[in-house]
């Protein structure tokens, strides 16, 4: 065989090539495939089918960071031009929050959620295909945050919902703690000098360590700050599908502690609750629960947290929301372990 050390080689070589390409897709490519089938209009458009099929940018933020990790970059430049054209149509580098097929955009205000979604999609963009327009991109937004979204409570750096509308007149600030998305704030601290952004790490940990409500001391999806932590008076007084992302944000950052896993899961195993289903929301005021079980991307997620192997959306599973929570809480799960 020493004579035909070429033949060798090629047949190796083409060997190696058949084998990739008998590659089955895993089960999480199977899931993006299906999210992308379902959610993602040809344009590039994330349709949130279970809130009157609007566009946000918290959905772009999604399928953006998704095509990241799933290595899929002809998607990604697809959400990322219909954002641009579709939602960056402010006098900055921030997005309009909101978008209908019949109106378009419809509120200007942004969420800032959705700003830091995006940016830290097209930080790791830039990274995983040395693309600089990424990069520049993600900059301009990270400057208007800085500029824009952030303001000062009792020595803390806060981030404010959105540019507009969340201070009270008697300057009460009402504030959403799953909008701290701290891998992101990692990620910029990393990447811009600022130091605003480990500012921000400080503040919501102070604040999921101050603000706890109801039998199992659980943060509120929304919380006023005035003299003191309350819950918002203009909001359903609950830990819900919006804080059910706040441990999924630590998670995914390596900063839930066993003492703050407890507090996210202590109530979903209380005996006393004598609940056999996961409820979706807990009433912070008269420690009651939903009679319907949680989502299949609600129930992922507290997988996560509870430091058990996190469950895909079963192929029927055909909620936009639902999904996103589970494919982000699968990421999160393999990304936390691995650094």
């Amino acid at each position: 065989m020493a004579k035909y050390p070429n033949m060798i080689r090629s047949l190796l070589l083409l060997f190696l090539l058949l084998s990739g390409c008998n590659q089955q897709p895993t089960p999480a490519q199977n899931s993006w495939h299906t999210f992308k089938q379902e959610f993602i209009s040809i344009e590039g458009r994330v349709i949130d089918n279970g809130n009157e099929g609007i566009s946000h940018s918290e959905g772009q933020g999604y399928g953006l960071l998704l095509s990241v990790y799933f290595n899929d970059p002809k998607s990604f430049a697809t959400l990322w031009a219909w954002s641009v054209t579709h939602l960056q149509t402010r006098n900055d580098h921030l997005f309009s929050w909101k978008y209908t097929t019949k109106q378009g955009v419809t509120d200007k205000n942004n969420a800032s959620d959705g700003d830091i979604l995006i940016a830290w999609a097209l930080l790791q963009a830039s990274q995983k295909w040395n693309n600089p327009d990424y990069q520049q991109a993600a900059n301009n937004i990270l400057r208007d945050i800085r500029n824009k979204l952030t303001t000062n409570w009792h020595g803390h750096k806060i981030i404010m919902p959105a540019e507009q509308g969340f201070i009270s007149e008697s300057n009460k600030l009402t504030v959403n703690l799953s909008y701290w998305v701290f891998p992101a704030l990692q990620e910029f601290a990393r990447v811009d000098k600022s130091p605003l952004w480990q500012e921000l790490i400080n503040s919501g940990l102070y604040l999921l360590n101050t603000a706890k409500f109801g039998q199992w001391q659980l943060p509120a999806d929304w919380l006023q700050l005035g003299d003191t932590i309350t819950l918002s008076p203009d909001k359903p007084p609950v830990f819900g599908y919006e804080a059910i992302r706040i441990p999924l944000y630590l998670s995914w950052a390596k900063l839930l502690t066993p003492d703050k896993r407890e507090i996210f899961t202590t109530y979903a195993h209380d005996s006393k609750t004598q609940l056999n289903y996961l409820s979706p929301k807990v009433n912070l005021l008269n420690n009651s629960f939903t009679k319907y079980p949680a989502s299949t991307g609600f129930s992922s997620t507290y997988q996560l947290i509870a430091n058990k192997p996190v469950n895909l959306p079963p192929p029927q599973n055909k909620d936009y929301y639902s999904h996103s929570l589970a494919l982000l809480s699968f990421i999160a799960k393999k990304q936390s372990a691995s650094q």
